[in-house]
């Protein structure tokens, strides 16, 4: 038993790598402000580098307005893409919506002209009458965000409009079938 205490008392105790690395930066903290104290500066540093980075320093000051304004500038831009992009998304959105209405209304409105029930029909075509303002009105998002031309927008609504009126006062005037 006395030889396995021997070997206990000569082993020596494995150091903390945490207390080593703290000891180990403070020493170079010491070494460094010492140096600094000195005096040490640029003439113990490559005299051709000082220069490069004096050189970068004074061109990267100047430039300092046109790169702070650089970032605003892109997120602006992006953005408008951004936006634009939303508005061609939502405008085709609508039209296939529509396009399905239209395609189920004059189904039943040719079902009803069969079936001799003209005020079905007459309801189905001004439904698919109507569906042009869902379209017309993803229109105007899209002119709003400059993805469609904004006046030929304008002209189709207005177009619309028109067409809608003059059916409903054809059908108003048409007397119901007895």
């Amino acid at each position: 038993m006395k030889a396995d205490d021997n070997a206990k008392a000569d082993e020596q105790p494995t150091p903390d790598p945490a207390d080593t690395a703290a000891s180990l930066l403070e020493a170079l903290n010491e070494h460094l402000l010492k140096q600094a104290a000195e005096g040490a500066g640029p003439e113990a540093l490559n005299q051709r580098i000082v220069e490069s980075v004096n050189l970068l320093n004074t061109q990267l000051a100047a430039h300092v307005p046109v790169l702070s304004a650089l970032g605003p500038e892109l997120l602006i831009a992006q953005a408008r893409g951004l936006v634009a992009q939303s508005a061609a998304s939502y405008f085709d959105g609508a039209t296939k919506l529509a396009l399905a209405s239209q395609g189920v209304l004059l189904r039943q409105m040719t079902e009803s002209i069969v079936n001799n029930n003209l005020d079905a029909a007459t309801e189905s075509a001004l439904g698919a009458l109507n569906t042009h303002l869902l379209v017309g009105g993803a229109a105007a998002v899209a002119a709003a965000s400059g993805v469609l031309d904004a006046e030929g927008v304008s002209q189709a609504l207005e177009r619309i409009n028109t067409s809608i009126a003059q059916f409903s006062a054809i059908a108003s005037e048409r007397t119901p079938s007895a």
